[in-house]
């Protein structure tokens, strides 16, 4: 049986607010799952439309950096452990980062939905087999429903990813990012067992 090998702390970074672990990074993906979640049970006012989109581009970029903040926490010896767990010799982020996408397909998708929400279009990464799609319903007053101060009209979203001509909702694919980052950094000795998200309960 492999001893089980607790590195030592590695130095917060100094220009992020509050976040110092790859523990904290994952629990700002299930609160941010939860506002996407939220967000899509609840009819927006037109000034908000795009509130649940916000929320996923959100989740998106957490899913995906998630790789970086855990490359970076994990010492020499939990990352010749990963390379072992991932059948990869794994020497530069970028190894890692492949080996990601190449064994867990939701990844791959958050990896180009990040990549395509912060630089607008993708050039030599761009898997054209992935698209995004944004529906959002009116929803108008019902005859003798309005009350003082609420909005005229509203609207509701829905949002959903086409993978390989698949249709996936956003919100099942960062929940399965969030599960599939608790597995990996608890196999990795980065965090203790599963992270428990109240707000699903």
């Amino acid at each position: 049986m492999r001893p089980i090998h607790i590195q030592s702390r590695p130095k917060s970074p100094s220009k992020a607010f509050a976040l110092e672990s790859p523990l904290h990074l994952l629990s700002k993906l299930h609160w941010e799952v939860h506002q996407l979640r939220s967000s899509l049970k609840t009819t927006q006012p037109v000034g908000l439309l795009h509130v649940p989109a916000y929320h996923a581009f959100n989740c998106a970029i957490t899913s995906w950096h998630l790789s970086d903040w855990t490359w970076e926490y994990i010492d020499d010896k939990t990352k010749q452990l990963v390379s072992e767990q991932l059948s990869k010799p794994l020497e530069t982020l970028e190894h890692f980062q492949r080996a990601l996408r190449k064994k867990h397909r939701t990844l791959h998708l958050c990896w180009q939905l990040c990549n395509g929400s912060k630089h607008f279009r993708l050039k030599r990464v761009d898997d054209v087999e992935i698209e995004t799609q944004s529906v959002w319903q009116h929803h108008p007053p019902m005859a003798g429903s309005l009350q003082a101060g609420q909005s005229v009209e509203s609207h509701q979203y829905t949002l959903s990813v086409t993978d390989q001509g698949k249709r996936l909702q956003a919100l099942q694919l960062f929940e399965n990012a969030g599960s599939i980052w608790c597995d990996e950094l608890a196999s990795w000795f980065v965090i203790e067992g599963r992270f428990i998200d109240e707000s699903t309960e």
